[in-house]
């Protein structure tokens, strides 16, 4: 449940722009000085753990690294998660919250533009989370919780995406079957997802090239998703 805590930590959050998870759970942590010392540790734990995950890695993350960053012995650790996956898990559920809390909503846009927006906070998130993101495709091949959430996260998106499409009535003519445009539909939303993933892996796609190019990304998810979905002649 949203509570006025978060609402008050979260109002800094320009859903278009994305977040840090790291930057947000350090706010909610600072934000509950006064609350009882276990919920101020674990807030602080989580807090401790986005931020070391996008400096070092999960391959370098371990727990005395972050018993150490938290300034805490490694028994206390303990106390609030069983590993290091634990923790990162931990932080995932809540980096899932926020993305559905802010995603961007609201309607008076055209398709295109609505595509757009949504396409741009993708980007912009995944360009703010790179490591965690990282961290979530290893735990996807080890952890099923993790790989039952995200499932579940793609099977409401599509469920959406199908609603959308019958609203507008722009499905295809031979497109009657609605298990054929969920099916379209999770494609999509796994194709975005690679590119993504791909994309903002540490360097992203090659030294050579440069930085990445943000606004060239969410053109080419633009296009994916316009034609796939969309585009019916």
């Amino acid at each position: 449940m949203q509570t006025k805590l978060d609402t008050e930590v979260h109002e800094k959050i320009f859903s278009l722009e994305g977040f840090s998870a790291a930057e947000v759970l350090e706010d909610r942590a600072r934000a509950m000085q006064n609350r009882r010392k276990r919920v101020r540790t674990r807030a602080a734990l989580l807090a401790v753990a986005a931020r070391e995950i996008e400096v070092v890695g999960y391959d370098s993350l371990t727990v005395d690294h972050l018993a150490n960053a938290a300034g805490m012995v490694r028994g206390t650790f303990y106390l609030y998660f069983h590993s290091r996956s634990d923790i990162i898990k931990a932080v995932l559920r809540k980096y899932w919250a926020l993305m559905r809390v802010h995603r961007p909503r609201g309607g008076g846009l055209d398709l295109k533009a609505s595509i757009h927006r949504a396409n741009t906070y993708s980007v912009m998130l995944a360009a703010k989370n790179p490591r965690l993101l990282e961290a979530r495709e290893r735990l996807l091949r080890e952890e099923p919780e993790v790989a039952a959430r995200m499932a579940s996260v793609n099977r409401i998106w599509s469920e959406r995406i199908v609603r959308d499409l019958i609203k507008r009535e722009l499905t295809a003519p031979d497109d009657t079957d609605h298990q054929f445009i969920r099916l379209k539909a999770r494609a999509v939303i796994n194709m975005s997802d690679t590119l993504l993933s791909d994309v903002h892996r540490l360097s992203g796609w090659d030294d050579a090239e440069g930085p990445i190019d943000h606004d060239l990304i969410i053109r080419v998810m633009d296009d994916l998703w316009y034609r796939s979905l969309y585009l019916t002649e």
